[in-house]
């Protein structure tokens, strides 16, 4: 099982990678959404997108990284992003236009 490394005030935590339903950048955390909880920890998407397995997720938005294997529906939000809903949560996540386009034809195959 592979787990990601997060820093928190009391030490470095652990969470397996299946566990993480998505993972987003709000007001300067970054914020873990799991099933049960929010995990408020510091540093950039980018590090952590880095860390990840990158058949199991996927930087949707400047502000989110996605496990896909949580997605329950995705429709259109807005002109140019999409609305990801996600099993096992209320919470939800956004694609940009131009990261939905590169996820179909790299996931779904087609485009």
């Amino acid at each position: 099982m592979k787990r990601l490394a997060y820093r928190m005030k009391s030490g470095l935590n652990f969470i397996d990678f299946d566990k993480i339903i998505f993972i987003e950048k709000f007001n300067r955390k970054i914020l873990i959404h799991t099933k049960d909880q929010k995990i408020e920890t510091n540093g950039t998407l980018s590090s952590i997108y880095n860390k990840l397995d990158s058949e199991m997720f996927y930087r949707s938005h400047r502000s989110y990284i996605i496990n896909v294997d949580y997605i329950k529906k995705i429709s259109p939000w807005g002109e140019k992003s999409y609305r990801i809903i996600f099993d096992n949560t209320k919470e939800d996540a956004l694609f940009s236009y131009d990261r939905y386009k590169e996820f179909k034809e790299n996931y779904i195959g087609y485009g």
